[in-house]
């Protein structure tokens, strides 16, 4: 295996800007700080017949981030359609992925870690390490990401597209999925040993140092105050870092984009009046939806 610094404590962003699969809206978070309101990142996209709108939501929020702005609500009021990434609230999807992010006995994720790892693991999760051993790399990252989040105050059940959801499905708004959890799943759970042992590296290296805290704050205060060009500038430095980590981001952004942007070119064409709620890291810099959609030759436009 290679060295775990093949990828970078981006991964972090990556996790929380572009994959729903594992954030269970029922989940409590340990405490709600005060904090400034959430403007989010909002893109107007028109074609010569239609308008849509992209939202760039965050899978996890305070209930301090509501009401959002006035101008994201028109967004949504003017929709026929909601478009998201998956549905977290589909209890069949979400067994079905389960198999995706485990292991299955005999196999467990000790035999797939370099033994440096694996004892980093055990030093920091003690006896409840065996309790580990099922999870796949990508769900056991995600399980430490969201203690981190959740100490700092955030919580699933606020995540903005499960906002939008819950708000589609009173307003008996279409909901179309554009990937699918089983997606997701697959994605993150097709990790090489490789890949999945830098990723355990990171994270534990983050959360031991305090830099997965501290560029965790970074990421949210670029989405909340609308900088699109800080937010790109987070995800590029993470992808830049080494080819380890670029092979993680065309995974987990560009490879998804293209799929995205020729539904949500579907549906345009289709005359859906559209709201679309993607992570924001899909929005935002070179190859992303908005990129995409604008080479296609949409107009696109950030409303501040």
């Amino acid at each position: 295996m290679r060295q775990r610094s093949c990828v970078s404590n981006g991964l972090l962003q990556m996790f929380l800007l572009s994959c729903v699969l594992w954030l269970n809206p029922n989940a409590k978070a340990q405490s709600t700080s005060a904090d400034q309101p959430a403007k989010g990142i909002l893109w107007e996209v028109k074609s010569a017949t239609n308008t849509a709108y992209l939202y760039g939501a965050l899978h996890i929020g305070k209930a301090d981030f509501y009401p959002l702005p006035a101008a994201v609500d028109a967004a949504y009021r003017q929709a026929g359609t909601l478009a998201i990434e998956v549905d977290p609230t589909d209890p069949l999807a979400n067994a079905t992925m389960l198999p995706l992010l485990t292991y299955a006995a005999p196999d467990k994720l000790q035999q797939h870690l370099r033994p440096q790892t694996w004892q980093a693991l055990k030093a920091f999760a003690g006896p409840a390490v065996e309790q580990l051993q099922t999870l796949r790399p990508a769900m056991l990252a995600t399980t430490f990401v969201m203690q981190v989040f959740s100490a700092q105050g955030y919580d699933p059940q606020y995540g903005i597209d499960l906002h939008f959801i819950q708000r589609a499905k009173v307003d008996r708004k279409k909901l179309v999925e554009l990937e699918s959890l089983q997606f997701q799943a697959g994605v993150l759970g097709g990790l090489s040993d490789t890949e999945g042992d830098a990723m355990v590296g990171q994270i534990l290296s983050g959360m031991k140092d305090g830099s997965l805290q501290r560029e965790s704050t970074a990421m949210i205060d670029a989405w909340k105050s609308g900088n699109a060009e800080a937010l790109a500038t987070v995800l590029r430095s993470a992808a830049e870092k080494d080819a380890g980590s670029k092979k993680i981001m065309k995974r987990l952004f560009d490879d998804r984009n293209i799929g995205m942007a020729q539904k949500i070119t579907h549906m345009m064409d289709a005359g859906d009046t559209l709201f679309a709620v993607v992570g924001a890291g899909h929005i935002v810099g070179a190859g992303s939806v908005t990129d995409l959609l604008q080479k296609q030759g949409f107009a696109v436009r950030q409303i501040k």
